[in-house]
């Protein structure tokens, strides 16, 4: 069974939707590195991530990860939970995200190193 993805519009690029905590520092046709930065108390815009990527965690904190569906081209949430911070320096994979936000919940910026595969695939540590 196939599960249906919403795709949503190029305006929730996480680029173009929350700019203020996403920053390229690097760009080509294969891949796209971004800075994250949220700062403590803060809830970034809702965006989502196209391309499955591998996230460095910098400074993690504890975060809300809040997820939202479009309905009638707006987003309307549909669930949120509180996780915990990552330890400092973890790296994951992740698939790519559909809309979503982040709300730091700790006492410092959350800081992480995003690098995203345009290819839409992660390359397999040897």
């Amino acid at each position: 069974m196939l599960l249906a993805i919403q795709v949503a519009p190029a305006s929730f690029d996480a680029v173009v939707a929350a700019p203020n905590s996403h920053r390229v520092l690097l760009e080509d046709e294969k891949i796209r590195v971004l800075r994250v930065e949220v700062a403590p108390g803060v809830t970034e815009p809702v965006h989502d991530h196209r391309w499955p990527s591998v996230m460095y965690f910098e400074q993690p904190q504890p975060i809300t990860y809040i997820t939202y569906k479009l309905i009638n081209g707006k987003p309307v949430e549909t669930e949120r939970f509180d996780a915990p911070a990552f330890a400092k320096s973890q790296t994951v994979r992740g698939d790519s995200e559909g809309l979503h936000a982040v709300k730091n919940r700790g006492s410092a910026p959350f800081v992480a190193i995003r690098i995203e595969f345009k290819s839409g695939t992660v390359p397999k540590a040897e």
